[in-house]
């Protein structure tokens, strides 16, 4: 009697599965929708031997530069598949702007992130969706509104800066600019998000915590970048290293919140002229955990932006010493010598911000942008029509789609012939399409801290370049090796030489 009822379920299921296909393929062809070029797979069904590749790429530090070779041999727009659903690839603008805008509702985050996530930052903003994504982005959008970034963070900034050139030799002794960045954007993320920064460029007062801080989130990124890519792995990251790095980034930040507490209950709090997040989120809940959790959250791309990003900007400068005189020219000609750099001053440096867009172009910080389909749904192009070959795709619900910023930004249909090459002075003519250049995302999820992390680093760099008349490359590798956590960060780093 067991097995009969076994076998009829099992009937019905297929049954259902097989109405269900219909359905979607009747689907299909009513709105003309045909699949996108398929990558040679020799097991279909897993996607062992692409998650082999994936893995191989990770480990030999070529994970963009792999896929962009996958988008030069199929196009694109192309799939795969793995456990079972179908993986699309693509860097076409049209599909970048349905999912991350116009079809926003049919794409989430949350079924891919949490699992991975909540183990290092709790739910959150980065690895939600629905209901509680827009309570968080609703909950910190006020902390990046642009008339504090202008009026007041720039010169609570400029003490954290002035600190870093102290930190760099003049005589032409080799340093490396990588971790000097990333303690810059440590102590600003962390006064501008706690209320008070961890001082980790003052080696006299660098507190234990915050030193074991850092160490434990540098690590967490890391493995957080391997559990996104091999989610059904995330039993070889779950080491005993993670999860002691995972506790001692949580100890740092309740002891940030229990002082930010103390605060908010002596009703002492910042008036309106400064906006502290930790104290806002305290007023409006008692819950620990949850304001940790946004906290961590919100600093997990505000700290990377500004520190990878100056990285790779000077990365280029170094390699490029007739960029870093033309910039200093341009920042000598604007005349604002001994006096405070504002938001609008520094964007109408307009070489400046060609550099920085130009770093970003060829280093975006986030080097991919991954969705799920929450629902069926179309992609507007991409798939093979006889015709054409951009007819729509139809997308089944658990499907997956990966853009390639960094894939995108070297088509030579968009950016020239040199597309693999530095030069700011693209800029000066360049109108990317809509949709074609995405250093901090586009649509209702596009990072709330972009003008933060923008004016901070056209900040660093043209104090920077007012302190050192010259540079010097000192790392014997030319090339960009990229090692891949949640931002693409620079292997080597930034070795360079200054001079005074």
């Amino acid at each position: 009697m067991m097995i009969v009822v076994l076998l009829g379920t099992l009937i019905i299921c297929s049954l259902l599965r097989a109405w269900k296909h219909l359905l979607r393929w009747k689907a299909a062809q009513d709105r003309g929708c045909c699949p996108p070029p398929s990558i040679q797979q020799r097991d279909p069904i897993f996607g062992l031997d692409v998650l082999l590749q994936l893995f191989q790429a990770l480990k030999q530090n070529r994970r963009n530069s792999s896929l962009k070779q996958l988008f030069e041999t199929y196009g694109n727009t192309f799939q795969s598949r793995s456990w079972n659903r179908t993986k699309i690839y693509s860097i076409e603008p049209k599909n970048i702007q349905s999912v991350l805008a116009t079809d926003f509702s049919s794409w989430g985050v949350q079924p891919m992130r949490l699992f991975a996530f909540e183990p290092f930052v709790g739910k959150g903003i980065m690895c939600s969706d629905g209901n509680f994504w827009e309570h968080s982005r609703a909950l910190i959008k006020p902390t990046f509104a642009r008339v504090q970034i202008a009026d007041l963070h720039l010169s609570v900034f400029d003490t954290h800066v002035q600190k870093l050139i102290e930190l760099i030799p003049s005589d032409g002794s080799t340093v490396d600019l990588q971790p000097l960045f990333s303690r810059l954007a440590l102590d600003s993320s962390t006064e501008f998000l706690f209320g008070e920064s961890v001082e980790s460029l003052s080696p006299d007062i660098l507190s234990s915590d915050a030193q074991e801080f850092m160490n434990a989130y540098n690590y967490g990124q890391l493995v957080l970048g391997k559990r996104l890519q091999l989610p059904q792995w995330n039993i070889l990251t779950a080491d005993r290293k993670f999860r002691d790095s995972c506790s001692r980034a949580h100890s740092f930040v309740e002891k940030c919140i229990g002082n930010a507490r103390r605060i908010v209950d002596s009703k002492n709090k910042c008036g309106p002229e400064r906006f502290i997040l930790a104290q806002e989120l305290l007023s409006k809940t008692r819950d620990n955990n949850d304001v940790r959790n946004q906290l961590l959250n919100i600093f997990l791309p505000a700290h990377e932006a500004t520190g990878v990003a100056l990285t790779n900007v000077f990365f280029h400068l170094a390699r490029n010493p007739a960029v870093y005189a033309k910039l200093q020219k341009e920042i000598s000609d604007a005349g604002y010598n001994g006096q405070l750099w504002t938001f609008e001053r520094l964007k109408n440096l307009r070489y400046l911000q060609n550099v920085i867009n130009e770093s970003f172009r060829l280093n975006p910080t986030i080097g991919t942008t991954v969705r799920i389909a929450l629902r069926d749904t179309i992609l507007p192009t991409g798939g093979m029509s006889p015709s054409s070959g951009k007819a729509p795709i139809y997308v089944n619900k658990g499907d997956i789609i990966t853009f390639s910023l960094y894939a995108l930004h070297r088509r030579k249909d968009l950016y020239g012939d040199d597309a693999d090459t530095f030069r700011p002075e693209r800029w000066e003519k360049l109108k990317p399409p809509h949709w074609g250049y995405l250093s901090f995302g586009g649509g209702p999820r596009v990072c709330p801290g972009q003008n933060l992390a923008l004016t901070e680093i056209a900040y660093t760099v043209v104090r920077l370049l007012q302190t050192f008349k010259t540079i010097e490359n000192r790392d014997p590798v030319m090339e960009f090796i990229e090692v891949y956590k949640i931002t693409t960060d620079s292997k080597n780093g930034a070795k360079v030489a200054l001079f005074k």
